[in-house]
């Protein structure tokens, strides 16, 4: 929404939300209309944070709560969804900012995409890199709205590429849906650390990068929460556990035997191969997350 778009509003905001004659528009009426809105708990709590700092910043232009809470209610009454109502109060910051010198905050945003853009274009060349500003960089960063959030994605984007290779998969389809289940930059941190330990896993499990990162959205899609999440890492850790234990138990059989120490040497270099690789899967399962906290996850099963 541009800024014309928003004096109109303005201007019509104080007739707006319910219809003339009736009470003003306050606090309980929208809270109210966010909850019939509201398809489940992450929802309710995006539409609450984006109505509470429109209420602030129309308050700020029109110098009355009323109207203030008027507009809002309108907005969100009118509102497709939360991304039109974040889309609404990103113009808004846009147009108190002015088209005077970017804000830090700004700034710094840019940054974190130029040094995402950069590391792209080391990895695989500037043809590779301009497809991927245009195609995939620029499909979500207008959607984080804080330096914090992009300092977390940024954080895992460069785990993914680090580990798979490339990322592009992962924030074509993972990326829009975490900014969407997070609701603050709290939850964003364990959202996505738990599925880009997910995706880690899964790439190995299924050998396939992409199917990795599709099988973890069908995941991340009906979790209300990152403890779910966690529930399918703490249930792929036991069982890289188990296949650890029973590596180390043949690790032991043949340790036992000076025989067959000597005859089958080329097996226990494979087995410890194995036991090694499994360890690696194991810390990446639980990178980033802390041992008690899976812990505790598994008590309350």
């Amino acid at each position: 929404m541009e800024a014309n778009e928003i004096e109109e509003v303005d201007e019509a905001g104080s007739s707006a939300g319910l219809a003339a004659g009736d009470e003003a528009v306050n606090y309980s009426d929208l809270l109210k209309l966010i909850i019939k809105k509201s398809t489940n708990n992450i929802e309710y709590k995006k539409y609450g944070e984006y109505a509470n700092m429109l209420v602030l910043g129309y308050y700020k232009r029109l110098g009355s709560v009323e109207k203030a809470y008027e507009v809002v209610y309108s907005l969100v009454e009118n509102a497709a969804d939360v991304q039109e109502l974040a889309k609404h109060y990103n113009a808004l910051r846009k147009d108190e900012r002015g088209s005077n010198a970017e804000a830090p905050a700004e700034k710094a945003k840019e940054k974190i995409a130029n040094t995402l853009f950069n590391d792209y274009k080391k990895r695989f060349g500037v043809k590779k890199a301009e497809a991927y500003k245009v195609l995939v960089l620029q499909g979500w960063i207008s959607k984080v709205e804080s330096v914090n959030e992009m300092a977390i994605l940024m954080d895992n984007i460069l785990t993914i590429r680090d580990r798979l290779g490339n990322s592009w998969d992962y924030e074509v389809h993972m990326i829009p849906l975490l900014i969407e289940k997070a609701f603050n930059a709290e939850t964003l941190i364990d959202f996505s650390n738990s599925m880009t330990n997910l995706v880690i896993g899964l790439s190995g499990k299924l050998r396939d990068n992409y199917l990795a990162v599709m099988t973890a959205m069908k995941i991340l899609e009906f979790a209300d929460s990152p403890k779910v999440i966690k529930s399918y890492l703490r249930d792929m850790i036991k069982e890289a556990s188990k296949e650890l234990d029973r590596i180390n138990a043949e690790i032991a059989a043949i340790n036992s035997s000076s025989f067959a120490k000597v005859t089958q040497i080329v097996r226990l270099k494979e087995l410890d191969m194995k036991a090694a690789s499994v360890n690696k899967q194991i810390d990446e399962l639980m990178s980033g997350i802390e041992p008690k906290e899976l812990m505790l996850e598994n008590t309350k099963r």
